[in-house]
């Protein structure tokens, strides 16, 4: 087998969680990046885990739906392509890697940050909705965004192109370690986003984030409360203890 036949070969990635995958998804699609953002870096709350930020930053938005208070949280499919003009590649590269998808899953592709292709057009967004994945991810460009849109499918991408990718690159493998804006994201990792952009959160880290963001929640409910019943702001931090709202 070369190494290309190896590297895009379907692999079964082991499902890394204890909590079950529709559960998981339905639990994380109650916060929005903004509150994942905080719970994961913030530097002053006593919930944060203090870790480096992974929102993949304020270029990579979803340019086919409107999400307004809409969240989507699934798992990532990563996929890499290279720049090749030469177009050598596997034959039904592509096809092979389309079987694959998986319910809940988010594909991420890390394009090489390709300045002009488009990347998972109308064909594969059918492909994609067939086999129940949430969403897609690219470091780049999106095709067929008009099509996409009808199809009320989220893409978050730097920007929509009518170039195929396949003009100038060629895809290299999927389930594999890739890297967005300096995160590295690994096959499974939770992946958020929402009108603000797309989160990553390591799989290591996901169930500790789950349950810090379900604390928080319960949390600003007992304080919204608190204030309902007439308590100041400032009277309901002190009931509850907390250094700041």
């Amino acid at each position: 087998m070369s190494y290309e036949d190896e590297i895009t070969s379907i692999r079964e990635i082991p499902y890394p969680y204890t909590i079950g995958p529709d559960e998981m998804v339905e639990r994380f699609e109650r916060y929005y990046v903004s509150v994942i953002h905080d719970v994961m870096s913030h530097k002053i709350h006593d919930y944060s885990l203090k870790l480096n930020s992974t929102w993949l930053g304020p270029d990579i938005m979803c340019r086919t739906k409107e999400l307004k208070r809409e969240v989507c949280a699934g798992f990532a499919f990563t996929i890499k392509w290279i720049r090749d003009p030469t177009k050598v590649r596997a034959p039904l590269i592509g096809e092979r890697m389309l079987s694959s998808y998986f319910k809940h899953a988010i594909l991420i592709v890390d394009t090489g940050r390709d300045p002009v292709s488009g990347y998972l057009g109308e064909l594969n967004t059918n492909a994609m909705m067939r086999n129940g994945v949430r969403a897609s991810v690219i470091d780049g460009g999106a095709r067929d965004s008009g099509f996409v849109r009808l199809m009320d499918f989220p893409v978050f991408c730097r920007f929509r192109s009518p170039v195929d990718a396949y003009s100038t690159s060629r895809l290299y493998g999927w389930h594999i370690p890739i890297s967005i804006n300096g995160i590295t994201i690994e096959p499974m990792d939770i992946i958020v986003g929402d009108s603000d952009g797309v989160i990553v959160i390591p799989k290591a880290a996901a169930e500790d984030v789950l349950g810090r963001l379900e604390s928080r929640k319960s949390f600003e409910d007992r304080t919204r409360d608190l204030i309902k019943s007439g308590l100041t702001p400032e009277q309901a931090a002190v009931k509850m203890g907390a250094k700041l709202l």
